[in-house]
């Protein structure tokens, strides 16, 4: 398990250093990654989240994008949120953990920093400045299910801003 750790991460980094990917993610190709029936499954899990479903409709992006997008928000929280409002969070989005391994290759493990959060977007065939809509409606996605003030205020210092990129369009 440790050297499968390793591995991941060594990958992980190597495609985060990469700066120009030629294609976006999709979840024929996570269901592909993890392989076999259990793979269906979690992708289509992923897909009728109710959080990837909000983010679809609200941006018009792809499941997989939403996903992925959701999961680079939320990976990025969990590192710095603590005690009563990171359980608070875990509570608040159901399927928190299949959109965090929605992530290509597991890189939701090596997001503590906007810039990595920008290069998850563009992996996923975003521009980096779809963050900005993105975090909004997460929020208010918490908001809706009853989310403490505290938390969304957590929730906001830690995103905002939390890309300077310009133009903002799903690709």
């Amino acid at each position: 398990m440790e050297k499968r750790r390793i591995l991941t991460t060594v990958i992980a980094t190597a495609l985060l250093s990469t700066s120009a990917m030629s294609h976006a993610f999709s979840l024929t190709d996570l269901s592909n990654a993890l392989g076999g029936e259990k793979s269906d499954q979690v992708a289509t899990q992923i897909a009728e989240n109710p959080l990837t479903q909000a983010l679809v409709t609200g941006l018009g992006v792809k499941p997989e994008q939403a996903a992925g997008g959701a999961g680079a928000l939320l990976s990025m929280a969990a590192s710095e949120l603590t005690g009563p409002q990171s359980q608070e969070l875990t509570k608040l989005i159901p399927g928190a953990e299949k959109l965090t391994e929605s992530l290509p290759l597991g890189l939701g493990q090596l997001l503590g920093t906007k810039e990595n959060i920008d290069k998850v977007f563009s992996l996923l065939g975003m521009n980096p400045g779809m963050v900005n809509q993105f975090a909004p409606i997460v929020t208010q996605f918490l908001s809706e299910r009853g989310a403490s003030n505290e938390l969304v205020g957590a929730l906001n210092k830690i995103w905002s801003p939390v890309t300077s990129a310009a133009p903002v369009t799903a690709k």
